[in-house]
């Protein structure tokens, strides 16, 4: 709905990627405070708390008086809400199944949110289309409520092995120290942080092209409908969505993490010069070369993995918060980044609404194959941990 909310609210690429862009604000930072709080916590209340904030996030987006203020508002409660998803499945994964499988179900948890990411494209557009931008954030934060309604009466306890049942026991004021002690054990390893820059380098397909300016330029490059370039926009998170659990899966079961991002930043960078250098190719093309860009981008999902093995058992949470923090803190900049570029490239001023070309989008894409570059670098540095699973 990038074009519909350009045009209600009178703004430009930069603006619009900026409102947009501050979920990712509210959901980077927030991971240092998700991870201690699912260690120490547990998962029940901060998952139906945080589907419920999501739900009044889509609410306060779609009210029939919303200025890009109050837009962005609602992405900065959606992004407060997402930020203890991602965090808490793996976390709950972590409790539940063998360290062997947790890249496997890194990748499954990915691909499950893949699944939601591809009805945001071709269905939403012509849900958009038919009932207008508003009522379909309505439809979300309807759909929502629905899910909130079933964490809360779904979720089982946490085994009795879990850090929430474990510091029960421990007084408060030890209890915080230690938690304080695993954040600063995360933070100071510098394996956290070569993790979390390739995961976002390897993540920015996704969220820099396919999350907000991909259809667009699909539009451009294959001269098609908005709801076709949708559908091909879409293949990227197909890709993610197979390529993921593949990953995870293959990377348990050889006991190896580094080759698969190392392979995955390479290829996945000459893969996008080549598609922001063609000026024309046919719908079917643009829709396959996305596929297997999401294939090879898919290892992402390791990076998590990699985090929780080069830290403590006992600082699970923090640890893959720690990586989720910066992939999603670097999304999040780049968003506004390149809306920037394009109203550069554009000669937009003021409030005026740009029309940008094909030429304007892909020199504003090249941040893309250069930001895999430094994931490629950074790939070449980082230490295997993958023998560690099987200890």
């Amino acid at each position: 709905m990038e074009s519909e909310l350009r045009g209600a609210f009178a703004v430009g690429a930069s603006t619009l990627g900026l409102a947009s862009g501050l979920y990712y604000v509210a959901y980077g930072p927030l991971q240092m405070l998700v991870g201690p709080i699912y260690d120490h916590f547990g998962y029940r209340r901060p998952f139906c708390f945080a589907a419920a904030t999501v739900c009044i996030g889509c609410f306060i987006a779609s009210a029939p008086a919303c200025g890009v203020g109050a837009f962005a508002a609602g992405r900065v409660l959606m992004g407060i809400g997402s930020a203890f998803a991602f965090i808490g499945t793996i976390y709950v994964a972590s409790l539940w199944f063998p360290r062997g499988r947790w890249a496997f179900l890194s990748g499954l948890t990915t691909a499950l949110g893949m699944g939601g990411a591809i009805l945001g494209q071709g269905p939403v557009v012509r849900l958009v289309r038919l009932v207008g931008w508003r009522n379909c954030w309505i439809v979300a934060g309807a759909a929502g409520l629905a899910v909130t309604a079933v964490l809360c009466l779904a979720l089982p306890d946490e085994p009795d092995c879990s850090p929430r049942r474990m510091a029960a026991a421990v007084p408060l004021g030890r209890g915080l120290g230690r938690l304080f002690s695993h954040a600063s054990g995360v933070l100071k390893n510098p394996q956290t942080w070569l993790a979390g820059c390739i995961g976002c380098a390897l993540f920015m397909p996704l969220t820099v092209f396919a999350d907000y300016w991909g259809i667009h330029y699909v539009e451009l490059l294959s001269g098609t409908t908005t709801a076709r370039a949708a559908a091909a926009n879409g293949m990227l998170y197909v890709g993610w969505l197979l390529g993921s659990p593949l990953a995870g899966r293959l990377s348990d079961h050889l006991c190896r993490r580094k080759p698969f991002l190392v392979c995955g930043c390479a290829s996945s960078s000459i893969l996008l010069l080549a598609i922001i250098s063609m000026r024309h190719i046919p719908l079917w093309a643009v829709g396959s070369l996305l596929f297997l860009l999401g294939l090879l981008s898919s290892p992402e999902v390791i990076c998590f993995t990699m985090s929780g093995e080069h830290n403590s058992s006992g600082s699970q949470g923090t640890a893959i918060a720690a990586v989720n923090t910066v992939v999603m803190l670097l999304g999040g900049i780049m968003q506004p980044a390149v809306g920037y570029i394009l109203d550069h490239c554009a000669g937009r001023r003021g409030e005026s609404v740009a029309i940008y070309s094909i030429e304007h989008f892909q020199r504003a894409f090249l941040v893309l194959p250069v930001a895999m570059a430094i994931g490629l670098a950074l790939s070449l540095i980082i230490r295997e941990s993958g023998k560690r699973a099987m200890n």
